[in-house]
C-alpha cells in the first residue's frame, strides 16, 4: 500500500493530539516538554472560554439588572397617568415622571389635533399650525442629534442640548401630540438605540390623552 507522506504530514499537522494519543502504538515517547505545552495550550484555549462564557454571563446578569430597573421607572411614570383627570393633570404627570423617574428636564409637549370645543386645553399644551404639520409626519419615535428647526425652538436655548428624542403620541394611527425631549449628552439619544420601551410609554400617554379629549366612547 502506496503512503502519501505529504497527506500524512498534513494530517499530523492538522490534528497534533492525535500522535500523542497514539504514541504507545507506534512505540514513540513524546518529548515531555511537547506534550506539556501542548496541554498548557489545550488549558489556555479552555479557560479562554471560560472567561469568555463568565463575561457573556455578568453581562447577561447587567442587562437583566438593567432592564428590571428601566421597567419599575417606565411602571412608575405609568402609574401617574392612571391619576389623572384633566388635562393639566396630564401635564403635570408626564412633566413629573419624566423629572423624577428619568432625570430628563429639557422638553417640550404639545397637542397637535383637533381639540373639542367642550374641552378646556393648558394654553401651553397648544400647538402652532407648523408643529403640527411637522409631527403629523411621524409615526415612530426619532433619536438623533438635529431634530426640525421648529421642534428645536420649542427648547430652551440653554444649556446647549447635544441629542434628541422626537415622540409622537399615536391613537388609532392618528398623531395626538408630541413630546420632543432634549439632552446635554450627544449619546444620550441616539439613532440606533431601541426605542420600545418609550414606544409603550407613549401609547399610554396617548391613551389617556385620547379620553381627555373625549375621542373614546
Amino acid at each position: 500500500m502506496s503512503i502519501d507522506e505529504a497527506k500524512v504530514r498534513a494530517f499530523l499537522h492538522a490534528q497534533p493530539q492525535w500522535l500523542y494519543d497514539h504514541a504507545a502504538e507506534f512505540n514513540l515517547r513524546p518529548i515531555e516538554s511537547k506534550i506539556l505545552s501542548f496541554q498548557q495550550g489545550k488549558m489556555q484555549v479552555m479557560q479562554r472560554r471560560t472567561e469568555k462564557m463568565v463575561s457573556q454571563l455578568v453581562q447577561m446578569l447587567g442587562n437583566a439588572d438593567a432592564n428590571h430597573t428601566l421597567m419599575t421607572k417606565f411602571m412608575a411614570f405609568d402609574q401617574r397617568l392612571l391619576s389623572v383627570n384633566t388635562l393639566t393633570q396630564w401635564q403635570r404627570a408626564i412633566r413629573d415622571g419624566l423629572k423624577n423617574e428619568f432625570a430628563l428636564t429639557y422638553y417640550a409637549l404639545k397637542i397637535v389635533t383637533a381639540v373639542p370645543k367642550n374641552v378646556r386645553v393648558p394654553a401651553t399644551l397648544l400647538a402652532e399650525d407648523r408643529i403640527k404639520t411637522i409631527a403629523e409626519k411621524l409615526t415612530a419615535p426619532v433619536c438623533g442629534t438635529l431634530p426640525v428647526a421648529a421642534l428645536l425652538e420649542l427648547l430652551p436655548e440653554q444649556p446647549r442640548l447635544e441629542s434628541f428624542l422626537q415622540l409622537p403620541l399615536l391613537w388609532k394611527d392618528q398623531v395626538l401630540a408630541i413630546l420632543v425631549i432634549g439632552h446635554e449628552d450627544e449619546a444620550h439619544f441616539t439613532p440606533d438605540m431601541a426605542t420600545e420601551w418609550v414606544t409603550a410609554m407613549a401609547e399610554n400617554m396617548a391613551i389617556v390623552l385620547a379620553r381627555l379629549l373625549k375621542l373614546v366612547r
